[in-house]
């Protein structure tokens, strides 16, 4: 997917800066991390790398700081490899084999055209290979952060680095757009440890339940309320909806802006709950402030904040017979952590905390890092308290399922088998999963899987996930319900209907499956 093309780096050292707030909120295990490789544009062996790409140049700004500009004509921008400077990092010289790595920058850049997916545009990204298989975590995540303008902004992630890994290529540059990119500062830092599988541990710690609940299967929901929608889902036969205390994606949000709509879906909760009891379906209520939760956990006060809200929703609104779980935040990343703050799993383990103070029963939701990774459930650990449910989003491969813009030719099919995509696909992508719950005995939950309403064969998709959810006994809801025309089962595989028709291939897939709910 991605490639190793050209060349480029950064120099501009700034003192790491820790919050005193944050002491108030949780201990920090590190007042300063530790810097592992600083890409410095004046070093010859860099300047040699940003040579090599025709479409870039390292300048000085008026602090006197290099700052590596890439620019993309139109007819020069990549559909495959990115078209940027890269820089090879020696992994074991500098130590970060086997651990947590921490990068951040400064980034700026203008007129970026969108990307065919979008995950692409910007790049701030190592590309290396571990037990044969190439990755590429990209440390400017999130699509409000790829294309278009913006000024000078911090970007920062982390990733493992396999134990394995020698050496390591910095991308930086455009993929699939074309625009003008610049960047400083971009520095590395040791990250916190590995977390520890689950798995690994001698015994296997067993998950507790004192609820005992049938198997759930239903959808996501729209994006405001109307009974007719419950209602129209009874006759479907759901029994469960996963209802998003989220926000527009018009624009980036503050926290206390945030903080404000969410209040108000809190105060619209009885309206939903009243409604979903009405109609014999259960809730889910899920905070999902998008962007791997960074307005959640990328500050003191957001942190604090996750604690805060759900000791409110818990107050409000425990006993009610509509609820299924409180779904505690939607598809966290540790992207959004510095070094020495608290881990997802504290956060997680502090709030489930707060949560049983104030309500011992109703179940609890749980997503691993990188938003709901399926294949990371064994780094969460088992929580002592009762009723813990373990939820991951399937959206495997994401070149299929996020095909979000039908101009863009050709549209990729389910099955595939030049590509290797079929039910087994599916399966070995569930294997550690599958294995989490066999082990600890977990309750499995799939809150989000789907599949791009005009790739052909995405109903064979949906159907081939749900016959696997079903063997292995998992609760799910289908992304989404009456929420994007593009996700909607209710509208053809015709992108150019904007219209919902009668039925579809995928609704039909969905009847079928709900004829197992009991009511």
């Amino acid at each position: 997917m991605f490639h190793q093309t050209g060349r480029c780096v950064l120099k501009k050292w700034r003192r790491w800066m820790v919050w005193a707030a944050a002491l108030a909120v949780l201990p920090l295990r590190a007042a300063q991390p530790e810097l592992l490789y600083a890409v410095n544009f004046d070093d010859p062996d860099v300047r040699a790398a940003v040579d090599k790409c025709p479409f870039a140049k390292v300048e000085k700004d008026f602090e006197g700081t290099s700052v590596l500009t890439v620019t993309v004509p139109p007819d020069k921008m990549s559909d495959g490899n990115p078209v940027a400077v890269v820089i090879p990092i020696d992994i074991e010289k500098i130590g970060a084999a086997g651990g947590n790595l921490y990068g951040e920058g400064d980034l700026k850049f203008t007129g970026v055209t969108r990307p065919m997916y979008s995950w692409n545009g910007v790049k701030f990204m190592l590309v290396f290979k571990s037990e044969g298989k190439e990755q590429y975590p990209d440390f400017n995540p999130g699509w409000q952060t790829n294309c278009g303008t913006k000024d000078w902004y911090r970007a920062s992630s982390s990733t493992v680095i396999p134990k394995d890994v020698k050496k390591a290529y910095l991308n930086l540059g455009l993929q699939q757009s074309s625009g003008t990119v610049s960047y400083r500062n971009i520095r590395f830092y040791r990250g916190d440890a590995s977390p520890e599988s689950t798995l690994a541990k001698q015994p296997v710690p067993q998950a507790k339940y004192t609820v005992d609940l049938p198997v759930h299967r239903g959808v996501m929901s729209p994006n405001r309320f109307d009974e007719k929608d419950f209602a129209d889902l009874a006759k479907w036969n759901a029994n469960l909806i996963r209802w998003q205390l989220n926000r527009p994606l018009d624009r980036p949000y503050t926290l206390d802006e945030y903080k404000a709509i969410t209040a108000k879906k809190i105060d619209e909760l009885g309206k939903v709950l009243d409604a979903a009891r009405k109609h014999g379906i259960k809730v889910v209520i899920d905070l999902h402030p998008f962007e791997g939760g960074k307005l959640i956990l990328s500050t003191p006060e957001g942190r604090q904040y996750l604690v805060d809200v759900w000791k409110e929703i818990a107050t409000r609104y425990k006993g009610h017979p509509a609820i299924f779980g409180y779904d505690i935040l939607n598809e966290p990343h540790s992207r959004n952590l510095r070094p020495g703050d608290p881990t997802w799993p504290e956060l997680a383990e502090r709030t489930i905390k707060a949560i049983r103070a104030i309500d011992p029963v109703t179940p609890i939701i749980v997503e691993p890092d990188q938003m709901a990774h399926y294949e990371l459930l064994e780094y969460l650990p088992v929580f002592e308290e009762p009723n813990i449910i373990y939820s991951i989003h399937f959206y495997a491969p994401g070149q299929l399922t996020h095909q979000l813009d039908p101009k863009v030719k050709p549209i990729l099919g389910y099955p595939d088998e030049t590509r290797g995509w079929n039910r087994e696909y599916l399966r070995k992508n569930l294997e550690k999963a599958r294995e989490f719950q066999q082990k600890t005995g977990a309750r499995i939950y799939v809150g989000e899987f789907s599949c791009i309403r005009w790739a052909p064969g995405a109903d064979r998709y949906v159907k081939d996930l749900i016959d696997l959810f079903e063997e292995y006994g998992w609760d799910w809801s289908y992304h989404a319900f009456r929420e994007w025309q593009g996700w909607s089962a209710e509208h053809s595989d015709d992108p150019a209907v904007m219209d919902p028709v009668p039925t579809t291939g995928r609704k039909e897939v969905l009847l079928k499956a709900f004829e197992k709910n009991g009511k």
